[in-house]
C-alpha cells in the first residue's frame, strides 16, 4: 500500500509540535536536525515539507485500522496525538493509556536520537547477538549454549544435535525483542514448534523464510530458575529486563527493572495481550503489581491464569543478574543506554540480548511505580555533543533561498 504510507512517515522522527518534556524536546529537535543536516538544503526542505503535509493524511488511515481492532479506542484523541508527536497509532494509545499525556519519545524518533549518541561500534556489536554474545562473555556474563548457526546463504540442513531431545529456542542473528523467534523441540521423533506439532517439511520452510532475511540462531532454550518456573508460559521463562546507564566516563548504573511474564494463548508478538509487565524494585529485587497494556489501570497483584503472586516477590538471584548486566555495560563505554534481557536459570542469570533502542513505553514502567533511579532523558542529554552542528529549520529554509537570490 503506497510503500507502507512511504515507510510509516514521519521521516525526521518530528510531529507538528514538541514534546512537553524540555529535555527531550530538545533531543528530538537536535537529533531531527541532525538528519535532515545530511541532505542539500532544497531536499531537505521538501522532506521537512512533505513528511508534514502527509503525516495527517497516512496516520488517519492507520488510526481507523487500530480502531476496527480495538472499538473502544479514542480514535480522535490518538489522531491528534499522532499527528503531534510522530507516534504510530499503537504507541500514541498505549502512552495515553498509561500517562493521559502524548508520547513524548515514540519509536521512529528514539532510534533516531539513540543513533546519533555514543560509539557506533558499540551500538553495532549490540545488533549482531552472534558477535555480542562472544565479544561480552568474555567479561562475565553468560549466554544461550549455541547449537547450530544456519547461515543465510548457505543450504538448510538440521543437525543431529537438536534431535537430541533439548529444548530449543531459534532466533533471527540481528533484531531485538525476540522478533522472529520460535521454540523448538524434538520429542518422541516429532517436531514441535512453539508447543504445536509440526512436521519436518514445514519446519524446513519456516526456516526457509527465517533465512530468507537473516541468519538464524538455534540455541539452547534457556529454563527459569524454580523460584520462578510458575511465571513461565509455553516453555518460556519469565524475562528480566534491566536497564543500565552511564553518564560520559562515569561508573555504569541500574536505572530500573522490570520482569515480562507470557500470557498463556497470546503471541508475545502481541504488545497489549502477550505480556504482563512487572516492575522490580532495584534496591530490594522485588516485584510490583503487574499489569496489562490493554488494561493499564488494572493491578495485578496475582496472574489472573493461575493466581501465583507477583506483589512483594522476590526475584531470585536478582543482584548477580545486576551484575552481570554492569559488568556488560562497562564494556560498551560509548553506551548511554542499554536495555538487557536476562533469563534467571537454576545455574544463575543468562543474558539473552541487549539492545540500545530499547522501548520509551516499557522503559516508563519502572518509573511511573516510583521505581526508577533517575530520568532517563537527562543521561541522554549529557551525551548530546556540546558542538553539536545541527541546523534550525529557519537556515535550511535560508539556505535554499539563497541559492535563488
Amino acid at each position: 500500500m503506497i510503500k507502507r504510507y512511504w515507510r510509516e512517515l514521519p521521516w525526521d522522527g518530528e510531529g507538528w509540535a514538541r514534546p512537553d518534556d524540555p529535555a527531550l524536546a530538545d533531543l528530538r529537535r537536535w537529533a531531527a536536525a541532525q538528519w535532515r543536516s545530511k541532505h542539500a538544503p532544497i531536499p531537505s526542505g521538501i522532506i521537512w515539507l512533505a513528511s508534514r503535509l502527509l503525516w495527517p493524511l497516512a496516520v488517519a488511515g492507520q488510526v481507523a485500522g487500530l480502531a476496527r481492532r480495538l472499538p473502544t479506542l479514542a480514535r480522535w484523541t490518538v489522531y491528534a496525538d499522532c499527528v503531534r508527536t510522530g507516534a504510530s497509532p499503537l504507541e500514541a494509545h498505549v502512552w495515553r493509556s498509561l500517562h493521559a499525556t502524548p508520547h513524548p519519545l515514540p519509536a521512529k524518533a528514539s532510534a533516531l536520537l539513540i543513533s546519533r549518541l555514543g560509539a557506533g561500534e558499540d551500538q553495532r556489536l549490540l545488533t549482531d547477538k552472534l558477535a555480542a554474545a562472544a565479544a561480552l562473555s568474555a567479561v562475565g556474563p553468560v549466554f544461550p549454549k549455541l547449537v547450530q548457526l544456519i547461515r543465510s546463504e548457505e543450504p538448510i540442513a538440521l543437525a543431529a544435535e537438536l534431535c537430541a531431545g533439548t529444548a530449543l529456542f531459534a532466533k533471527p542473528r540481528h533484531g531485538h525483542g525476540g522478533r522472529g523467534g520460535f521454540a523448538l523441540d524434538y520429542v518422541e521423533s516429532e517436531w514441535r514448534m512453539d508447543g504445536r506439532p509440526v512436521s519436518e517439511p514445514d519446519l524446513l520452510a519456516r526456516i526457509a523464510r527465517s533465512v530468507r532475511h537473516d541468519d538464524l540462531l538455534i540455541q539452547e532454550r534457556v529454563r527459569a530458575h524454580p523460584a520462578l518456573e510458575n511465571l513461565s508460559q509455553g516453555g518460556r521463562a519469565p524475562v528480566l529486563r534491566l536497564v543500565t546507564a552511564q553518564y560520559p566516563g562515569a561508573q555504569p548504573f541500574l536505572h530500573s527493572a522490570l520482569m515480562a511474564i507470557g500470557v498463556p494463548g497470546q503471541n508475545p508478538a502481541n504488545f497489549l495481550e502477550g505480556t504482563v509487565f512487572a516492575p522490580v524494585d532495584s534496591a530490594t529485587g522485588t516485584m510490583a503489581q503487574g499489569l496489562l497494556l490493554a488494561r493499564p489501570r488494572d493491578r495485578l497483584r496475582v496472574l489472573p491464569w493461575n493466581g501465583v503472586a507477583l506483589e512483594n516477590r522476590k526475584v531470585a538471584d536478582f543482584n548477580e543478574a545486576v551484575r552481570a548486566a554492569l559488568s556488560a555495560m562497562t564494556a560498551l563505554p560509548g553506551l548511554p543506554v542499554v536495555h538487557w534481557d536476562v533469563i534467571v536459570s537454576s545455574d544463575g542469570p543468562v543474558m539473552l540480548e541487549g539492545n540500545v533502542g530499547g522501548n520509551w513505553i516499557l522503559a516508563s514502567l519502572p518509573e511511573r511505580a516510583g521505581l526508577a533511579v533517575c530520568d532517563l532523558a537527562h543521561v541522554l542529554s549529557a551525551w548530546k555533543p556540546a558542538c553539536a552542528n545541527a541546523r534550525p529549520l529557519h537556515l535550511v529554509a535560508r539556505a535554499a533561498l539563497a541559492r535563488f537570490f
